[in-house]
């Protein structure tokens, strides 16, 4: 074992996240703290702790603080450095920081090739062997390894995770005939709009993807269907209300559906192939609905001849 690590974060998504970024680092036990009662009910750390990560936001910085000024009372973590992850990019934080043997402040949302390299450093751990690619053209994660990591995060964890797809439809001819929306500047208007209040109708920890053909996806880590359902309420909510300053019905415009690891599919493709049919669902629905009750009578009187 090459030691343990202290984990100090109210999210247990982004405690699971930190432990998948040892993966690559070593063999580490974890001291997982989710609340300040469970921290301050710790009688005793009974190993040297090699590395403290904490939210200093635990509800609050302050309280933050006070646990790391604790910690330095114990003797298995006094010397122990510290790495900060959180949300409050604060000056003062930072300053404040220093006084408490803190190596590194990280940012929250932050990729986890950044907090590994953080902790190799402070640790000074070396691979045991590198190739040298300097000279290579670089590689950077795929959206799809990217989003392979979040449900291996989730599968590890044994938690739920959902995918939002807002995609445009134009099931109402009506509104194709508009001459604003044939306006590509226009258009493009109606998209800015749509993302921007997507990403802040996202948590943090939530992932806004938006795809060439207009598709706009939210990963939602550590979330069931109950939970999609509700993002998908406050986000349909929040951009109606944008689009309805530039005249635009969202429901004439875009479908919005969600699916759930793993209920609905094992992997990416396997959750998109289910929210795909909700909405092929959908499109079929308003065609069959917007055929007119005339067409729909002669279509009965005709299959009605046919019938014994």
């Amino acid at each position: 074992m090459d030691g343990t690590i202290l984990i100090i974060d109210y999210s247990e998504y982004e405690r699971e996240k930190i432990k998948i970024t040892f993966d690559n680092i070593g063999e580490f036990e974890f001291i997982e703290i989710k609340n300040p009662n469970e921290f301050y009910n710790l009688k005793e750390i009974k190993y040297d702790i090699s590395l403290i990560i904490i939210d200093i936001e635990f509800p609050v910085a302050e309280e933050g603080f006070k646990i790391l000024s604790s910690l330095k009372t114990k003797p298995a973590a006094s010397n122990t450095p510290v790495i900060v992850v959180t949300k409050a990019d604060n000056k003062n934080y930072r300053k404040t920081a220093l006084d408490f043997n803190v190596r590194d402040y990280i940012i929250k949302p932050y990729r986890t090739q950044r907090l590994g390299n953080s902790i190799r450093s402070i640790l000074k751990i070396d691979q045991s062997f590198k190739y040298n690619i300097d000279s290579a053209n670089v590689i950077t994660l795929s959206v799809e390894d990217y989003i392979t990591k979040e449900f291996k995060i989730a599968s590890r964890a044994n938690k739920k995770l959902s995918i939002i797809l807002i995609t445009p439809i134009y099931a109402y001819k009506a509104m194709l005939e508009k001459e604003n929306l044939t306006d590509s500047k226009f258009m493009n208007n109606v998209y800015n709009s749509v993302i921007e209040e997507v990403k802040l109708s996202s948590r943090y920890t939530d992932t806004v993807i938006f795809n060439e053909n207009k598709d706009v996806l939210v990963i939602l880590p550590f979330t069931d269907a109950s939970g999609a359902s509700k993002v998908v309420e406050k986000i349909k909510t929040n951009v109606s209300k944008a689009l309805n300053k530039l005249n635009v019905d969202f429901n004439e415009l875009f479908y919005i559906a969600y699916s759930t690891f793993p209920d609905d599919g094992k992997n990416f493709q396997g959750l998109m192939k289910k929210v795909i049919k909700q909405v092929e669902d959908k499109i079929m629905l308003e065609k069959i609905t917007s055929i007119g009750e005339n067409a729909l009578d002669n279509a009965r009187s005709k299959y009605n001849k046919f019938k014994i």
